[in-house]
């Protein structure tokens, strides 16, 4: 089993490298993505369900309104890349477990549309809305909101007792 999980890695890391050499500016976009991605999930999963109602003052998002929120904001985005269907709103989900599902399925859509993009197709005019827009701008647009709503997340963690993901082990 070892070294079934070294080897995977160590192939996880030639692709990667590989990826560094042809699509630099893909490349980098993309493991943002995941970082962000994987700690959002994560975020998710500390909440306990009964948090999701928690707002940190009156007239600000509770915490599963925030995950509703960038869960769709996220799939919106990555969509307009891999050509998605339009799906249903879930930013006033309360349950944890649809809430993470759809947190799945969005960044799912999203790690597949950086899997289709190279640094060429970054400057390639596509259709958002009614706009044509270079592609970047979705993907780019996506990754600082998704960042921006993590760290909504980070203060309701702390608000709440618990360490987000990204300081995990420090």
């Amino acid at each position: 089993m070892k070294k079934l999980i070294v080897s995977v890695f160590a192939l996880a890391l030639a692709s990667f490298a590989q990826d560094m050499k042809e699509n630099p500016i893909a490349a980098v976009g993309a493991a943002q993505y995941k970082s962000v991605a994987t700690n959002i999930a994560k975020a998710i999963d500390k909440f306990p369900a009964d948090k999701l109602g928690f707002k940190s003052v009156d007239g600000t998002m509770p915490v599963s309104e925030f995950i509703g929120h960038v869960s769709d904001a996220n799939y919106f985005y990555c969509s307009v890349i891999t050509g998605g269907a339009k799906r249903e709103s879930v930013r006033k989900e309360t349950n944890k477990e649809k809430l993470a599902a759809a947190w799945k399925i969005s960044s799912e859509e999203c790690t597949k549309a950086w899997a289709m993009t190279t640094d060429k197709s970054l400057g390639s005019m596509i259709k958002m809305g009614s706009r044509e827009v270079p592609a970047a701008q979705p993907l780019m647009l996506n990754s600082a909101h998704t960042w921006e709503h993590y760290g909504n997340l980070v203060t309701l963690l702390r608000m709440n007792g618990m360490v987000p993901p990204s300081s995990e082990g420090r």
